[in-house]
């Protein structure tokens, strides 16, 4: 994925290590022939202010434009290919796969833990615990790496029965998705549904007098 600026057509990021965030591999490092191009093709990508959402192989992953790199990823958000990502208020995402599920999913930080100090006394009788600087090397490396956000499971919507192509988001009125299965499917959201009958419930029942409020 490259990030282009739109006046003067400069590059102003790169990515090619998505599948592996924590992974900093050297730029004339071939691909692994072990990998399939279809685990690491970039299907589907949108963006907000701050981020790119990207559907790669089975997997979404969230590169930040400020910091340049991955901050949150899902390597197997379906179990199949990611077909088409959209970006939700309240920093949600969609998705949908070739599994024929459609998931919804949100950005959320990672809380900073600090890490334990390494025990002593009856450990260091026998060897444990001792701090070796190349083996921790690896460690630090990793944790300098590691991803702020995670991306956590908040709703999955089950009504097709073949790979899910592509949908529409319509804000408040809803979601309408097309798939293999020849069906084209219309979700609402039930909780704000319910809410919006209540209310027009009780305006009618004002509107007839049928409505007494305590004074």
């Amino acid at each position: 994925m490259i990030i282009w600026d739109v006046l003067d057509w400069t590059m102003q990021a790169y990515e090619r290590n998505f599948w592996d965030p924590s992974l900093q591999l050297d730029t004339q490092q071939e691909i692994k022939l072990c990998q399939k191009s279809n685990d690491i093709s970039i299907h589907h990508f949108t963006c907000d202010e701050e981020n790119v959402f990207a559907a790669v192989g089975r997997g979404l992953y969230v590169y930040n434009l400020q910091m340049k790199r991955v901050i949150a990823c899902q390597k197997t958000a379906h179990d199949s290919s990611v077909l088409h990502v959209a970006t939700l208020p309240n920093r949600q995402l969609i998705s949908c796969s070739e599994d024929g599920s459609v998931r919804i999913w949100e950005l959320r930080e990672k809380q900073q833990l600090t890490a334990e100090p390494v025990p002593t006394g009856f450990f260091n009788m026998w060897g444990f615990g001792r701090v070796n600087k190349q083996a921790n090397q690896p460690v630090k490396k990793q944790q300098e790496n590691a991803t702020l956000c995670s991306l956590e499971l908040i709703g999955d919507l089950i009504g097709h029965s073949s790979s899910v192509e592509m949908f529409l988001y319509f804000e408040d009125h809803g979601l309408v998705t097309c798939s293999a299965d020849h069906l084209i499917i219309f979700w609402k959201n039930g909780e704000r549904e319910s809410g919006l009958r209540s209310l027009k419930l009780f305006q009618k029942l004002e509107e007839n007098g049928d409505l007494y409020l305590p004074v």
